[in-house]
């Protein structure tokens, strides 16, 4: 009878006998009494109640009657599979008779039988809650979300909304604007790569149930990168992109959790984004596009969610990065242990090639300041697209050459006179500096240091020169060779309030702590010569719109770098030349005025002299 009195119900009429006997078996039979309270307004909804024989009354929080129900019947529906507490309160009206469906048993059932929840779930138009358990079981045995907690896979999984695919439709395909990540729960997918020049048959994969797929495209806000294709009929769990990004917004492990696993090749459209940009790097810039294009078919796309480390000092050096979206913080410890920024990498830019290159292990932090995407170049590709192009291989010995490596040995005395903040230090100073200078080179183009970087060193330019970039973009200069940038940062112990930039190829001498105290504490000399230079309008970066004028050996308001010999030919004329006498400069004052400063002082005299002469006798004769 009941099996019937189901069928005849709608959210349970297009399930199967066996589906209804499985209903039927957990179901309840209860009587009440008339005047009986069935449920109350707040009360938790633990269970469904199916009206057999009375009526029920139903009552809103104040008291006021909302609805009498009959025979057929169900009371709390909503609430119940909504996993909600009831909002109205349920009275019998008469004796009556009922079935009662317990939402643990339900739940156990659907463990089970779970197209019957896929049904109840389409004949309430959303999922049902008692369905969550089963998702979160089936999500939590996929690779990517293996080992997150329920607590983030829950919600998920209560988002999660079931369609049916026919034999040869297509779920997606590529080129689509991703719109949701899937679930496969029963049947078979082909996920068909897009063909292209270099591979104009790519092998299909076949995708099973169980498993979850699309999620690198929703990670990335980027399109489909194959076709997925039912092979027959197929049962598919979707959860919608803007729901995933409103969920991974309230539960930012949800987004870590998928994106370690998820890796892609890249898109047609990626692809040729990427031979651009290639192709404007050192390392990729001499290979010909038919060789660019066989690189980045090797790239590898993934996601790292804002703040999750893309590796860290000390570890194995497996792949080169491209950053393709977001930005990416590189920070190692100084000598005193504290973490401190060595520069930010944005669109475009590469990080983690100079100790794959070297075979060295990883000299700094990287971590990702925003959600993420990266384009990977792991080293047994670079290895092996290396052996095929002999230009490459060639960038990648000279790149791995031409980086910065620590200076081992003093810098020599010689090096160091050839700056002029150094040169007045005896011999046993510039020792003791020159076992704290370090060496850098740097191509034209690359930053140096960044404007707000802590400053943590001074530098010398040996060779080249340097453009230094207001944060503002209101203007920039250049310093060149002989001269020193960041020391003012330096002096005020302030981050740096400009952008440096090799101007053209680089190679700078700098100082860090230790020595930076070296100059500051123990050779006063320097330090005062150091502030001397930011009295100079060059250099200060509030005056000049572009860059200033040329400096050469001949412009007055500029000391040209000088060498030893020429220092020490100054200083002997200087000797020779004797001190010129206190008003003995050129005629005096009286020989710099002009015409009619002459004229006017020529008046004044005579005024004085009638004054004295004719008007002040005349005034004393009255005055006596």
């Amino acid at each position: 009878m009941s099996v019937e009195f189901l069928r005849a119900t709608p959210l349970f009429h297009d399930l199967s006998d066996m589906e209804l006997r499985e209903i039927e078996s957990i179901l309840r039979e209860e009587s009440r009494p008339g005047g009986a309270t069935l449920f109350r307004s707040d009360e938790t909804c633990s269970e469904l109640y199916l009206l057999r024989k009375g009526f029920v009354r139903l009552y809103d929080s104040i008291g006021s009657v909302l609805a009498t129900l009959g025979p057929g019947s169900l009371l709390g529906e909503a609430e119940f599979l909504r996993g909600l507490a009831h909002n109205t309160s349920a009275v019998a009206a008469s004796d009556i008779q009922m079935w009662a469906l317990p939402d643990s048993d339900l739940r156990r059932v659907l463990q089970r039988q779970y197209g019957i929840g896929i049904k109840l779930s389409q004949n309430f138009g959303e999922q049902i809650s008692q369905l969550e358990d089963y998702l979160v079981d089936r999500l939590s045995k996929t690779r990517a979300l293996e080992g997150a907690p329920s607590r983030v896979i829950a919600p998920m999984a209560r988002s999660m909304q079931p369609h049916r695919l026919q034999r040869g439709r297509f779920l997606f395909q590529s080129g689509e604007k991703a719109e949701a990540l899937f679930l496969l729960e029963r049947g078979a997918l082909e996920m068909q790569p897009a063909p292209s020049p270099e591979d104009p048959s790519p092998t299909a994969n076949l995708i099973e149930p169980g498993s979850l797929f699309g999620v690198l495209p929703i990670l990335t806000n980027k399109q489909y990168e194959a076709s997925a294709f039912a092979v027959e009929e197929s049962v598919v769990w979707a959860l919608p992109a803007a729901t995933f990004h409103s969920l991974s917004s309230q539960y930012p492990l949800l987004r870590r959790a998928l994106g370690r696993h998820s890796r892609g090749r890249l898109s047609a459209g990626d692809q040729t984004q990427a031979v651009v940009r290639l192709a404007q790097t050192p390392l990729f810039g001499r290979l010909e596009p038919a060789e660019l294009n066989v690189v980045v078919q090797r790239l590898v796309l993934q996601h790292v969610p804002s703040g999750e480390s893309i590796f860290r000092l000390g570890d194995s050096s497996d792949a080169l990065f491209l950053v393709d979206e977001g930005e990416v913080e590189l920070t190692a410890e100084n000598e005193s242990g504290v973490l401190e920024e060595l520069a930010r990498v944005g669109v475009g830019s590469f990080f983690g090639a100079m100790s794959l290159l070297k075979g060295e292990d990883r000299l700094e932090n990287a971590t990702a300041l925003r959600n993420t995407n990266l384009w990977a170049l792991y080293r047994s590709d670079l290895e092996e697209l290396a052996g095929q192009f002999p230009a490459l291989r060639a960038a990648i010995d000279q790149t791995a050459a031409s980086r910065p490596a620590p200076q081992m040995d003093s810098v020599s005395e010689e090096r160091l006179r050839r700056f002029p903040l150094l040169a007045r230090l005896d011999a046993n100073d510039l020792g003791e500096i020159g076992r704290h200078m370090r060496l850098a080179q740097f191509r034209q183009g690359e930053q140096v240091f960044r404007a707000g970087a802590p400053s943590d060193a001074l530098y010398f330019i040996e060779r080249g020169a340097v453009r230094l970039q207001l944060l503002n973009g209101a203007g920039s200069w250049t310093r060149g060779e002989g001269e020193v940038f960041g020391e003012k940062a330096v002096l005020s112990d302030e981050p740096y309030g400009q952008s440096a930039y090799a101007e053209t190829n680089l190679e700078l001498l700098y100082l860090e702590f230790p020595g930076l105290d070296l100059l500051k504490t123990r050779l006063p000399s320097v330090a005062a010569d150091l502030h001397r230079i930011l009295s100079q309008p060059v250099g200060d970066g509030n005056e000049h719109s572009g860059p200033p004028p040329p400096r050469t050996a001949s412009d007055p308001s500029i000391e040209a770098p000088a060498g030893p010999a020429q220092r020490r030919r100054e200083a002997a004329r200087e000797e020779q030349t004797p001190p010129r006498e206190s008003g003995a400069d050129d005629g005096g004052w009286f020989g710099r005025l002009g015409v009619w400063g002459k004229i006017r002082l020529a008046l004044v005299v005579i005024l004085l002299a009638y004054l004295g002469i004719v008007a002040l006798p005349q005034f004393l004769v009255l005055a006596f």
